[in-house]
């Protein structure tokens, strides 16, 4: 993992699952607890933090699963946390290192426009579907609610793992939120996943963040869930939450002709970041295509 992703522990907010309340559809406090629990799947080097960090945040339970994973995609394995909260429980996938993203993105899909979903995002998703797919069922038994997150490249394997699901594990009612997630699916398979999943899909996107506009939906990929989105430097705002399921936005590339110029002044803006350590700080200077993918924009734009 990076600097980038991972967090100093004293920076962790305390008590952020204090407002959490599962089966009541989207809010504001959900959302929040469900990006720092995003947050947290990317801790899985550190297991003891994971333990001290969780119980900050007030999860009542938390472990870690990890698994090498054979895949395309720029991760050496798959991740993240399964953690308990009163009655739900919540599977968060961790994402890749943000300093491979130029790489991933300038690779991604070129000459491989006829697939229907990118098969590194089933890969990575299949590395712990044998212990993911028993949390699925066992939380069905239980009776508990299911919540799966996770943040790009994480978001992505939620979404592939929450389908999986649904085709062999007969899952057919789950929350998911989702911070910066690439397209995963051609327009006939991403239909078939919002007529179940797509009213209680959460699909946030801060700033400019490059990975939640591809793959270009001329590749004929579509997005999935509902659309939040907000500014850099602004709040997310459950008002702009959009009804229908079904929104393709952010689009890929810079825009029409008329908007360049303020696209291009918009690239010398820094990226803001509430981040008090030095390399959270140096991360002001990445450009905004990559710095307003961060994490730390996420929780910090989801602040009650």
């Amino acid at each position: 993992m990076s600097f980038l992703v991972e967090l100093p522990e004293d920076q962790y907010v305390a008590n952020v699952f204090q407002a959490f309340e599962p089966r009541t559809g989207f809010t504001l406090a959900n959302a929040r607890a469900m990006a720092w629990t995003s947050q947290l799947a990317y801790e899985t080097r550190l297991p003891e933090k994971i333990a001290r960090v969780g119980d900050k945040l007030g999860l009542d339970a938390v472990s870690s699963f990890q698994q090498p994973a054979k895949t395309t995609l720029p991760l050496s394995s798959t991740h993240g946390v399964v953690g308990i909260k009163g009655e739900a429980t919540i599977i968060a996938f961790a994402g890749t290192d943000p300093l491979n993203l130029f790489n991933w993105v300038s690779d991604f899909y070129l000459g491989r426009s006829g697939e229907e979903v990118h098969q590194g995002f089933v890969d990575a998703a299949a590395a712990v579907w044998d212990e993911i797919g028993d949390v699925v069922s066992k939380s069905a038994a239980d009776g508990r609610a299911l919540i799966i997150t996770g943040h790009s490249l994480g978001a992505a394997i939620a979404l592939v793992t929450a389908d999986r699901a649904r085709k062999e594990r007969d899952l057919d009612r789950v929350e998911i939120y989702v911070f910066g997630s690439p397209r995963v699916w051609h327009s006939d398979l991403a239909r078939a996943f919002i007529d179940v999943f797509g009213p209680t899909t959460y699909r946030l996107v801060y700033g400019q963040d490059v990975v939640a506009s591809i793959p270009p939906s001329t590749l004929g990929f579509q997005h999935v869930g509902r659309l939040l989105q907000c500014a850099r430097g602004e709040n997310f705002d459950a008002a702009q939450l959009l009804e229908p399921a079904d929104s393709d936005e952010p689009a890929f590339g810079v825009g029409s002709l008329a908007q360049l110029p303020d696209r291009l002044q918009s690239l010398l803006d820094l990226s803001p970041s509430l981040r008090t350590d030095l390399l959270g700080q140096a991360s002001e200077l990445l450009l905004p295509l990559l710095g307003d993918h961060l994490p730390d924009r996420y929780y910090t734009a989801l602040a009650l």
